[in-house]
């Protein structure tokens, strides 16, 4: 992993970024522009680790990462994908000083999952999957000036609720059978497809590379289901032989 200082257009896509969270412009931006560092990962490359704290918050600027989680009896499975143009961070170190006083007096049902943000633990791994640049953020320099412009703080808020609400459509996603998350990931995001070995969706579907083997090739046999091409655009072979496409592309995630 290499870092570097922020080139001026990055620092500047960052800046459009953040404010579209906040919904106005965010004062003191050179005060954060100056924390600001390009990290640069080769496949395979840590970005962070579970269990350990990570108080930065990253723009993925090109290439794909996995987020993937252990549990306690071992077993390890992968969460979300992030993809250009998604924000990404341990979100344990985003969580408010209020996070904290519900745990302290045990004020949620659920508290012992909420304990890892006492110590702004991250809940993932995070690695690369290609070739990756992000631009890196130390969030305790956010905190400080959430702590004294409102728009730093909305920034920060609507960046736990958009991840909120796309862990809440996995989460519903989940529920649904192994192959038929496969149909709609080929469907909804044949450009992330495209980017992935079959290693790599087993481990998102939850299943181990034989059943994930026998579930690709019964829907290479579909004709009626859209095949990614290797620049990410749906194709799906039509009666008559020609090529019926469906647009493709990126979709903001975590």
């Amino acid at each position: 992993m290499a870092r570097e200082g922020a080139q001026g257009h990055v620092a500047r896509s960052l800046q459009l970024l953040l404010e579209a969270y906040a919904g106005a412009a965010l004062p003191d931006w050179g005060v954060f522009e100056r924390s600001l560092q390009l990290v640069r990962l080769a496949p395979g490359d840590v970005l962070m680790a579970q269990d350990e704290p990570h108080p930065y918050l990253y723009l993925v600027h090109s290439g794909l990462l996995r987020a993937q989680s252990r549990t306690p009896l071992g077993h390890s499975s992968t969460i979300f994908f992030a993809e250009e143009g998604d924000i990404l961070a341990s979100m344990t170190a985003l969580s408010p000083r209020a996070v904290h006083r519900v745990v302290n007096r045990d004020l949620h049902p659920r508290v012992d999952d909420l304990r890892p943000a006492l110590g702004a633990l991250s809940q993932h791994t995070v690695s690369a999957v290609e070739q990756s640049t992000l631009v890196r953020s130390d969030f305790r320099v956010i905190e400080r000036l959430a702590g004294q412009h409102l728009p730093w703080a909305q920034m920060c808020w609507s960046v736990t609720a958009v991840y909120a609400m796309t862990l809440q459509a996995d989460a519903v996603l989940a529920r649904d059978a192994a192959e038929d998350r496969y149909r709609a990931l080929r469907t909804e995001r044949p450009n992330l497809v495209s980017r992935l070995t079959q290693r790599d969706l087993a481990a998102y579907l939850n299943v181990t590379e034989v059943p994930m083997s026998r579930i690709v090739k019964r829907i290479r046999l579909d004709p009626r289901l859209p095949e990614p091409g290797p620049d990410g655009v749906a194709r799906a072979a039509a009666t008559d032989g020609t090529a019926v496409f469906a647009s493709g592309g990126l979709s903001p995630r975590r």
